[in-house]
């Protein structure tokens, strides 16, 4: 009888223990979302220690552009002249552990570290676009002082800002960062989006917000930075010519059009339902250990 008891108390202080460690546990990850994502103090030690900054390097055209200004298409017009290959966080989707790195870029603060950072992200490209380095061009001109840079344009800053708006729940909102909580991806993309946004912010002195006061100034400050021989202002309707003459490359296909914001409600929409699931089965399993809980008292 007193061994039963025994198996029963033991029983029941396991149980109390996993309950206890679930919730503390739960607890300090919910507690890690409302922040951005710290850096990794580890990693950030091993870039330190390498030697210089990686001049050079592979990149051959920096498209400094702001997201929405159909990078997707210019990608797609570069990968047919021959440039590959091409770093767009949005395509291929589910680049994780880039979108990660990507974040740290734009909250780190020490140039020499960011530059070792965006180098290491961009190994073996021959183009980046959107960000993180349209936040950081000011490194990559120096990382790379051969490449070209073409600053892609809408037609007008109203027509950017109407498409910025038009394609779902802002990457960089609460409510996206609480419903894809659990969906790999989702924290990272909107620490990126929402540091990026604040660098403009402190950049530019206008609000952290889309806006045609944010369109004209990122575009004033990438043709003042950049020595106009490396230089091209793009839009998609310029078609091969005005690109093909600047990089030296013949014209092949009619000039290709990406559907970006096709890709980025896909995404997100996905993320979403992934997001109330994976909600649904944390709730569950809170759920189903208070009701283990409750049996053992």
């Amino acid at each position: 009888m007193e061994t039963t008891k025994l198996q029963m108390d033991m029983h029941k202080s396991n149980s109390w223990l996993y309950y206890k460690l679930s919730i503390h546990t739960l607890g300090l990850v919910l507690r890690s979302g409302i922040s951005i994502t710290s850096p990794d103090p580890k990693a950030d030690a091993k870039l330190q220690v390498t030697s210089g900054v990686h001049h050079g390097g592979t990149i051959k055209v920096i498209v400094a552009g702001l997201p929405r200004t159909g990078t997707i298409s210019m990608k797609r017009a570069l990968e047919e002249l021959g440039y590959g290959p091409c770093f767009h966080l949005a395509e291929p989707l589910c680049q994780f552990d880039n979108l990660r790195q990507s974040a740290a870029i734009v909250h780190t603060k020490d140039t020499a570290l960011r530059r070792r950072k965006l180098a290491k992200l961009l190994q073996g490209s021959e183009v980046t676009l959107e960000v993180p380095g349209s936040a950081c061009l000011p490194d990559l001109l120096e990382m790379y002082p051969d490449a070209k840079v073409i600053l892609t344009e809408r037609t007008s800053a109203a027509v950017w800002l109407s498409s910025w708006r038009g394609f779902g729940i802002d990457l960089r909102s609460d409510c996206f960062r609480w419903i894809g909580y659990w969906v790999p991806g989702v924290v990272a993309a909107n620490d990126l989006y929402r540091g990026w946004m604040q660098l403009a912010s402190e950049r530019f002195g206008v609000e952290a917000e889309p806006s045609e006061e944010l369109y004209h100034a990122h575009s004033a400050w990438v043709k003042s930075i950049v020595p106009r021989e490396r230089l091209l202002v793009f839009k998609c309707q310029d078609g091969w010519g005005p690109l093909c003459e600047f990089l030296g490359r013949q014209r092949p296909n009619p000039f290709p059009h990406g559907n970006e914001a096709g890709y980025l409600r896909y995404y997100k929409r996905v993320a979403m339902v992934l997001g109330i699931f994976l909600w649904l089965v944390v709730l569950a399993m809170a759920v189903l250990s208070l009701f283990v809980m409750s049996l053992v008292e």
